[in-house]
């Protein structure tokens, strides 16, 4: 019989209740955009498989961000829990519709917006991607292989030098997979960050 867990039970960074996941959502892109959270998973990545720590920004903002990317998945967690599926349908001739992908960003472009690594399927209803997230590994794994992750971008030593198993092209495109999924979400369905409106598209 298939372990149940809770976010609350795994939490490591992140310890507060949820009530409203899209909230979440909402503001994990309004701390930082869908390239900036693709381009510190890069790094992270890299700094933890290398023998230099993460230089990028402080200790103390890696900090930040990791426990932005658990309420990422802790979110992702309720929602796949709740087997939604895309309100939308979007025609093959819509798929470009600005609407559908871009952000908030005045001197950001188009292609900073646009998922590199969805299929057309999960790009057309993004909560593939939370479902494909959890089978690739269960929320107990996810947060401790982040969590050792983070341990060596923050240290001298790398997991390769370690004997770490951790496949870290899986981790980068389940996680990327996530971080886009989420965008898409963002931009289409959820209209306001705690109760203020967000900026669209005329």
């Amino acid at each position: 019989m298939k372990q149940e867990h809770t976010y609350i039970e795994t939490s490591i960074w992140y310890k507060d209740e949820i009530a409203d996941p899209d909230q979440i959502i909402a503001e994990f892109f309004s701390a930082a955009g869908l390239d900036a959270n693709r381009k510190i998973i890069r790094n992270l990545l890299f700094a933890a498989n290398s023998t230099k720590m993460y230089n990028k920004d402080t200790p103390g903002d890696l900090l930040f961000h990791m426990r932005l990317f658990e309420s990422l998945i802790n979110a992702a967690y309720l929602i796949n829990g709740e087997k939604r599926k895309s309100p939308l349908e979007i025609p093959n001739y819509d798929l470009f519709n600005p609407n559908l992908f871009r952000g908030w960003g005045r001197d950001t472009t188009d292609w900073e917006f646009i998922p590199h690594s969805l299929s057309l399927k999960e790009y057309v209803n993004p909560y593939v991607v939370f479902k494909r997230f959890f089978k690739f590994k269960e929320l107990p794994k996810w947060k401790s292989d982040l969590q050792e992750i983070l341990s060596y971008a923050l240290g001298k030593d790398s997991l390769f030098e370690a004997g770490s198993y951790i496949d870290c092209l899986s981790i980068y495109l389940h996680m990327t997979k996530l971080i886009e999924a989420a965008h898409l979400i963002d931009v289409r369905e959820i209209y306001h960050i705690g109760g203020m409106m967000k900026h669209r598209i005329k």
